[in-house]
Parts: structure tokens; sequence; C-alpha cells
């Protein structure tokens, strides 16, 4: 199989060599590394010189991780293409145990492994509830769920666990991903973050990343992900690990808003988000704020009722700037 790697990266140079080094280790040899660079910290020969068993190709670009992405796509010289990130630790293993599943599996288009990330000093891929009250919250304003359910089996929560329990992996009425199963050699879910996916390169050029979109493509996923023919294939004992890197990382708070813009915006465009209610989604965010508002979490404040007013009165920055032709909009909180 051959396979072209495409990492956007900005002023993220050790991690960057960090994963080049990975991919250097790699038990199946990638065809090329295409590297779509938008900082000043820059590569030099020697740094690239230093892999010897990796095809680099360094090109330059503008602060847009979905233009740079776009970029790499563009000139990928493979039928499938690794999209990573350039904060992602690859073990040796992994491109090896996501090309099997392909042959096993050839209906997948869009291949992931587990994204672990750091939770109290513990890798997870997924979290566990065990709130009877969390757990209802998130049912009853339709919120994102993305682990198991370990809470009370009381008569209050049986059909409600049961309705997770019995539906697949799924976009909730507000179209925020609920998966809730993770069991078996893999598992698929229509939505997924493809930040160390196996994409085929068709799937892509015909869903490429909204350049409208903020420089750190925050949300960029929902857009391309909604145009894919198919389901997402998450195998389970593939796993890599994003280390989170805090250079060139927003704010947790402009993280939310502009997440909660790109799935208003990809909602208004069409295709399989259509089928989201705009009704859902602001009852969804009202919920987030009310969470915020009564546990004083004052860093979350501004950024749900920015959010619900800006969603709610349909004064979406991404939608008007798309009308208009215009690039890499940059919300405001």
């Amino acid at each position: 199989m051959d396979i072209s790697v495409v990492i956007p990266t900005c002023n993220r140079k050790t991690r960057l060599l960090s994963l080049l080094q990975n991919l250097n280790n790699s038990i199946l040899p990638v065809k090329e590394a295409i590297i779509v660079d938008s900082g000043e910290d820059r590569l030099n020969d020697a740094d690239i010189a230093a892999f010897h068993d990796l095809d680099v190709k360094y090109i330059l670009s503008g602060k847009s991780v979905c233009l740079q992405r776009n970029k790499g796509i563009a000139i990928a010289r493979s039928e499938w293409i690794f999209l990573c990130d350039d904060d992602i630790e690859v073990p040796d293993d992994y491109l090896k145990k996501i090309e099997q599943h392909i042959i096993d599996h050839p209906e997948a288009g869009a291949v992931s492994g587990s994204v672990l990330q750091k939770e109290k000093d513990k890798w997870v891929a997924h979290y566990v509830e065990r709130s009877s009250l969390k757990l209802f919250w998130k049912y009853f304003f339709q919120l994102g769920y993305w682990g198991t359910i370990e809470c009370p089996n009381n008569f209050f929560m049986k059909n409600i666990k049961n309705n997770y329990r019995g539906s697949e992996n799924h976009l909730s009425k507000a179209g925020w991903p609920v998966l809730t199963h993770f069991s078996g050699q893999y598992f698929t879910t229509p939505m997924y973050g493809l930040g160390a996916s196996l994409v085929k390169k068709e799937w892509l050029l015909n869903s490429l990343y909204d350049e409208v979109l903020d420089s750190h493509g925050i949300g960029d996923h929902y857009g391309v992900a909604a145009g894919f023919p198919g389901r997402i294939h998450v195998v389970t004992d593939a796993y890599v690990y994003h280390h989170q890197e805090k250079i060139n990382r927003l704010e947790s708070g402009i993280q939310y808003y502009r997440r909660a813009l790109a799935l208003d915006y990809f909602t208004s465009k069409g295709d399989v988000l259509n089928r989201i209610k705009k009704r859902w989604l602001v009852w969804s965010l009202f919920g987030n704020f009310i969470e915020a508002l009564f546990s004083l979490n004052t860093r979350m404040l501004k950024p749900t009722l920015k959010s619900l007013y800006i969603i709610g009165s349909g004064k979406n920055p991404y939608t008007k700037a798309a009308k208009e032709n215009l690039k890499t909009i940059e919300p405001k909180l």
C-alpha cells in the first residue's frame, strides 16, 4: 500500500522532528511525507536529511490548517493519505495495523486508530460516565458523549441507558458526536477526529477542508467527514498519543466557541449534516451555558453565552464570510 503523509505545522519544530522520526521508524514504510509549514521556526536542509528512509517534501503556506491540508492533499502521489497532526506520536506498528484492517475491510475508506490523550497522568481513549445526573443532562440537552456508561441502573435512568446502548455511534439531534460503543476489533462512527487517520485520496478530494474556518481549523473534521460516502472505522488495538502541544494552541473557551460556530456553519451547508436542526443545536448550547453558570465556570461563561447568542440569532461569521468568498476568518470572543 502506498501512503502519502500530510502534516500541517506551525512553530512546533521539536514535535515535528519527533513525528518524522516516528514515520522514519514505521514498519510499513510511507511513500512520502509532505510537510506544509506556516510558521517561522522552520526545518533546514540538515533537519530533513537526517531522515534517510523518508522522502520529505517541504512546502510553505499561509497560516491556515485547512489550506495547509488541502495543499498537501493536492500534491500527494498515493491513493491513501495519512492525515497526521504535528503533535501526534505514532508507534512503529500503527500504520501496519491500519493497513491490515483495510485489507480485511475493503469497504473502509477512512480509518483511524484510537487517539489517546493524557488525563491526570493517564493516557485514555475515551471516558467513563458514572453519574446519572451528568448522563441525564447530556441526553436531555442532546450534547456530545464520548465514553462508556457505568452509572447506576435505576428505574429513572433505564430508558436513557438503553437508548444509548441500543443505538450505534451517531450524531445527537444537535449534531454533536455520540460515541458509546468501543468494543470489538473496530467500531464505526459518522464523525471522528481525523488527526491520525488514513483516508482514500478520492474521498478527500470530494470533501476538502473548508478554508473559511479559522487558522487553527477548529471543527474542520465536521465538514470533511460529512462528505464521506461511508462511516469512519476506528481500529481498537491501534493507537497514537496526542500530546496536545501547548505552543500555538488556543485557549479552551475560544476553541469551544469556534467549534460551535463550525458545527452550525456545516449544518447550514447541506449534505449529511443538513438533518441537524438549528433549534436542537441552540438547545444544546443553552444547556452548556446553564452548566457553566451554575458551576461558576467563569472561563466558559462568555464562550457559551456568545455562541448561544450568535448562532441563535443567525449571525454566524463563517456563514457570512462564505457568502462573500472570504477565507480564514478568526471569530473573536
